[in-house]
């Protein structure tokens, strides 16, 4: 699964239309004991079943079947799964190699906002492993490698006491490093551009992570969100890559919390923005949020509605976790494209909320 496809099932689980069969949501952590997610669905199953009656229990307990069929059959990291029968059937299984907690859940309409908190949280990023002599440069799309690139330095010929004096070799040293440098921020940059990343961990011993983090040019420099100073070898390249989402999580989780702050300034400011979860839905309804900020704190029903309002329309989404600004604002805001007449009363709420922060 990558982040391309993960979008589009967004969109697509947001839109499905509603009918009288459940829809069964299940997010599973396989990670061990493994067989403690899979238990703890079964019995889930057999409880939530007893909740409906006639043709309604019959669909239910084929989505459950159909489920645990998948889950006897395929093993990865972590997997949600959505499971409706019917005269609209529907069945998406989406594996994953990040953590993803158990959660089981079943309605009309699919339960996505873990699935919106795993994109935000696990954003496509590159990280590059730099040495004297090679260039890792590798995109991670939800917390796993998927495309690598590799740069090497050519070999410096031992030219010494026959062609070149030691000034001469010297300085062709240095202008194949320089050189060396410029190829690698050229395919960072072709990688970052084409792709359409935001952020950017370097790592590797500390004399090359210093060196190419000069040569950066200032729009790949502010991008850099994690500094990882430490020898590198092949062998060790999961382990950086591992060290690089730690990097990026923590850099995403204080971006997170600056969204948040930006929306309560606007708010005081009477500027584009809006807190509270009935001001935040009309605004998604009339098609004018720029980006959605929600808590993960939020009650489910409402935090489940906003994000599926959003992700209909592919709008961006933030989620914030321990974020106690956001709680006491009423758990949900919206940085908003335009305004509209009228919205002032609903601002005077909203600045109102803010001022207890």
């Amino acid at each position: 699964m990558n982040y391309a496809k993960l979008r589009k099932h967004l969109i697509a689980l947001a839109s499905l239309p509603k009918t009288d069969s459940p829809v069964i949501s299940a997010y599973f952590d396989f990670s061990d004991p493994a067989r403690a997610a899979v238990t703890d669905f079964r019995r889930w199953a057999a409880l939530t079943r007893q909740t409906f009656t006639g043709q309604a229990r019959r669909d239910f307990d084929d989505a459950a079947d159909e489920v645990d069929s998948w889950i006897a059959d395929n093993r990865p990291r972590s997997a949600a799964l959505f499971a409706r029968w019917g005269e609209h059937p529907l069945f998406l299984a989406m594996p994953f190699e990040v953590p993803l907690e158990n959660h089981f859940h079943v309605d009309v309409v699919p339960a996505i906002y873990p699935l919106v908190e795993l994109k935000d949280r696990f954003n496509r990023f590159v990280v590059v492993l730099t040495t004297a002599t090679s260039a890792r440069i590798v995109e991670v799309n939800l917390g796993a490698q998927s495309v690598e690139l590799l740069t090497e330095r050519p070999a410096l010929r031992e030219r010494i006491g026959r062609e070149w004096t030691r000034e001469h070799y010297v300085n062709h040293r240095r202008d194949r490093t320089r050189k060396f440098v410029k190829e690698k921020i050229a395919v960072i940059e072709s990688l970052m551009a084409k792709r359409g990343h935001n952020s950017l961990v370097v790592a590797g011993d500390s004399r090359c992570v210093n060196r190419l983090l000069e040569a950066l040019p200032a729009h790949l420099r502010e991008r850099v969100v994690g500094r990882i100073k430490t020898g590198m070898t092949g062998g060790r390249l999961e382990d950086v890559v591992g060290q690089a989402v730690d990097s990026f999580l923590r850099a995403e989780a204080e971006e997170a919390h600056d969204v948040v702050d930006l929306l309560v300034t606007a708010v005081r400011a009477g500027g584009l923005a809006t807190v509270g979860v009935e001001t935040t839905r009309r605004a998604l309804r009339e098609g004018r949020v720029g980006q959605l900020v929600v808590s993960s704190a939020l009650l489910h029903e409402e935090r489940e509605e906003l994000v599926r309002l959003a992700s209909r329309n592919d709008v961006p989404i933030e989620t914030v976790q321990d974020c106690e600004l956001l709680e006491r604002n009423g758990g949900a805001g919206a940085l908003l494209r335009y305004a509209l007449p009228g919205d002032w009363i609903e601002a005077e709420v909203a600045r109102s909320r803010a001022e207890v922060a």
